[in-house]
């Protein structure tokens, strides 16, 4: 299936300033956490022994473990889907996606430490985040996150495939 490679990278920027940075909060993690630590890293903070708190008898405990949970699965799988993507001369793209997503540095840094121009730096740049689309089903799959929503979008109209309507 054809995608839109300007829409579903702008996705993914969206997915990474919003959903992402909600998940590191929740997880407790720093992005760069994810390029250092692997799955054998991977916790669960303590439930109260008794199972429920002393909130009318609801275990907020156990919602707040479940979500820290599965916030971590979450930010793993994304480390992994970047760790996932080619990476050479001519597609830089995890080295890409670590350095602006993970690091933080802002795009004419990364630009520099990559030595390209503006205008290939940003099709690199969008080619990386497609692929980190592409990435992230197989990971957040392999993770148990996989209600976690696809950052693809698709062309569906014959026109925008290149084809004409009949």
């Amino acid at each position: 299936m054809a995608i839109d490679q300007r829409k579903t990278a702008g996705r993914v920027r969206n997915f990474f300033e919003h959903d992402f940075e909600r998940y590191l909060g929740y997880a407790g993690l720093n992005p760069v956490d994810l390029s250092v630590i692997d799955d054998s890293h991977l916790s669960s903070p303590k439930m109260d022994a008794s199972g429920v708190s002393a909130h009318g008898g609801i275990n907020h405990q156990e919602d707040s473990t479940l979500r820290i949970m599965e916030a971590e699965k979450a930010c793993h799988a994304v480390g992994k889907a970047i760790d996932n993507c080619r990476d050479s001369a001519r597609t830089p793209y995890r080295t890409i996606l670590r350095e602006h997503y993970l690091k933080g540095l802002d795009d004419q840094k990364v630009m520099v430490l990559l030595g390209y121009e503006h205008s290939w730096y940003d099709s690199l740049k969008r080619r990386a985040e497609c692929e980190f689309a592409d990435r992230w089903d197989k990971w957040k799959h392999q993770y148990g996150v996989d209600y976690l929503r696809d950052l693809h979008v698709y062309l569906t109209d014959k026109k925008e495939n290149g084809f004409k309507a009949d």
